[in-house]
């Protein structure tokens, strides 16, 4: 990072290469469209480029800084509209026929998305930096701004949710 802020390219795009991916992924999570999620990493980028200056290492990781600014970029597009939640065609079966691995897994997908797009917004980010984005519990605290024991009861109660509501459908 320090290299960025003293303009360094190279050090930038190693950066954009070892983190775009995962942001993008993130992003896509959040706010659901993949144009949205590749404006969100873009503009992430542009922003740690331009306060590559003011970066000081606080004992959180620069993969949680980038993420605090993906996070902050998806609230504020979220406050512009109202969130989507994508979600793949259901396929419906004749009575009779035995879903495939593929499709199961599928309407699985489905299932989970749908679930997490009902979660509180809080929950459902943090659940998403610790499990989808593998980020400790004290970095995604950081991003979040709040503390590991405050993280690890969004996640407990993410937890719970996402497996009530799961058990739900299967009853419906």
């Amino acid at each position: 990072m320090m290299a960025v802020a003293q303009g360094d390219k190279g050090a930038f795009t190693e950066i954009v290469t070892r983190h775009l991916t995962p942001l993008v992924h993130f992003a896509l999570r959040y706010v659901g469209r993949r144009p949205d999620a590749e404006d969100v990493a873009q503009e992430a980028f542009i922003r740690l480029w331009n306060h590559a200056s003011s970066w000081q290492d606080q004992g959180f990781s620069l993969r949680s800084w980038i993420y605090r600014i993906a996070y902050n970029l998806c609230i504020d597009e979220l406050r512009k509209r109202k969130p989507v939640t994508p979600v793949e065609d259901e396929v419906s079966l004749t009575s009779g026929e035995q879903p495939d691995a593929e499709l199961y897994r599928s309407q699985q997908q489905t299932r989970v998305s749908a679930a997490l797009g009902e979660l509180p917004e809080r929950q459902r980010t943090a659940l998403m930096l610790c499990v989808y984005q593998g980020l400790s519990n004290q970095d995604a605290a950081a991003v979040m701004e709040i503390n590991v024991e405050a993280l690890e009861s969004l996640l407990a109660r993410a937890r719970r949710t996402l497996r009530n509501k799961m058990v739900e459908t299967d009853n419906e």
